[in-house]
């Protein structure tokens, strides 16, 4: 009878983090690029007994006893690589790229934060969002002053004074002579059967921007087209966020009233069952 309750607090702490995944998602419905997130579950008949509060061994230290299929385990995250739609900006900085592939960005951190130690850390990130912007001095850079990069790792520079046009190469293009190209960068991804992809070597740094692990590199052979005032949307429907997190409330109040019976059934138990 106890098992139970065990069973749906962890059914309960599974449904909160899909809420939490579902809900950052709803809250980056509007920021271009975005890629939704979603989270898995570990089958049942795979979850290990954990031996919980054991201070014996170590304070809040779970321990493995076997399998005993006393509930839900929360599996991995993934990505939803889904390209999204496309809306029109009449910007010639806003680039959207159409296929594989990514800005590089030769990003700071501001301040200190939760990844870094430091302030003025850079480092070379990855990004779908093509809202960029021109500074006076002509270098092109993101809405947060980072560095959009060229193929070649360099910052672009232009003269602000001439007209500009950018092809779907990303050749920026000035007095009719190629000043400079976007870079694009890819990495190695998985293919599945059903035509979805995932990068195993990116990790999600935060502020919509990716970053290389395990010494991962771009690779050669992009397919890609880039788009000159355009602007890569999220690619979150909130229509099915909206169902989905109705769906997990849902579990996570049966789970609750599955707490609250077994509580109920144990009152009886103890507190009636043996009384004279």
């Amino acid at each position: 009878m106890v098992k139970g309750l065990y069973t749906a607090y962890t059914g309960m702490l599974n449904e909160q983090h899909r809420m939490d995944v579902l809900t950052n998602n709803l809250a980056n419905a509007n920021t271009n690029g975005y890629k939704k997130e979603g989270a898995t579950s570990q089958a049942f008949s795979d979850q290990l007994a954990l031996k919980i509060k054991d201070y014996t061994d170590a304070p809040h230290t779970a321990r493995g006893l076997g399998i005993i299929n006393p509930g839900v385990k929360i599996g991995e995250g993934y990505v939803d690589w889904t390209e999204g739609p496309m809306k029109e900006t009449n910007n010639t900085f806003d680039l959207a790229i159409s296929g594989n592939g990514f800005f590089g960005v030769e990003y700071t951190n501001k301040a200190v934060n939760i990844e870094r130690d430091s302030a003025d850390v850079t480092n070379t990130m990855y990004t779908r969002d093509g809202n960029f912007t021109l500074t006076n001095e002509g270098v092109l850079v993101t809405q947060d002053g980072d560095f959009v990069l060229t193929a070649d790792g360099a910052h672009i520079q232009i003269n602000p004074n001439l007209p500009v046009t950018i092809n779907t190469l990303g050749d920026i293009i000035q007095d009719g002579a190629v000043v400079a190209r976007v870079g694009v960068f890819d990495f190695e991804k998985t293919t599945h059967k059903d035509g979805r992809i995932s990068y195993d070597n990116l990790e999600h740094y935060g502020e919509n921007l990716y970053i290389p692990v395990d010494g991962a590199e771009p690779v050669d052979n992009v397919q890609y087209s880039v788009y000159s005032g355009f602007l890569e949307q999220s690619n979150v429907s909130v229509v099915d966020e909206m169902v989905t997190m109705i769906a997990v409330q849902r579990n996570y109040d049966t789970n609750q009233r599955m707490i609250t019976t077994v509580d109920e059934t144990l009152d009886i138990a103890v507190n009636q069952l043996g009384r004279l």
